[in-house]
């Protein structure tokens, strides 16, 4: 397991373990006026790091307890009266947008995306957090 997927596990593990029960609807929703002000005050910055980003530095569905990874602990976690198979995966449920209204009832048609996404965690310097964390806290 490379020292990024190691960490990542642990960041996983440490959310899904430790915090308290999610909400689908993440707070402080603004307006789509206020979102709109703001995004139009965003300044876009060229690219730095996008010849040096490696995507294998960043594993997709990490395994998270037992047979459950990462996307179908997000489906049981987000979802509501969720049925699991004896493989962990989604067969029943309900699963609403706060962002959109939508709702499904087919784990298949759910979309879990990053609130960062991995280039831009790399633009950050994501991988060198990861790589301080491990130096800090080896176990």
């Amino acid at each position: 397991m490379s020292v990024i997927s190691a960490t990542l596990t642990a960041f996983a593990l440490a959310a899904i373990t430790t915090a308290s029960p999610a909400s689908a609807t993440p707070p402080g929703i603004p307006s789509a006026s206020t979102a709109a002000s703001r995004l139009a005050a965003l300044t876009v910055a060229a690219e730095s790091h996008a010849s040096t980003y490696n995507r294998d530095l960043f594993p997709h569905w990490i395994t998270i307890s037992g047979a459950c990874d990462t996307r179908e602990q997000v489906l049981k976690r987000d979802g509501s009266n969720v049925v699991t198979s004896s493989s962990c995966a989604a067969t029943a449920g309900r699963w609403h947008s706060p962002y959109d209204g939508a709702t499904w009832t087919a784990a298949s048609d759910v979309d879990i995306d990053h609130m960062v996404q991995r280039g831009q965690r790399r633009e950050v310097g994501a991988e060198q957090h990861a790589r301080l964390l491990l130096i800090a806290h080896p176990d």
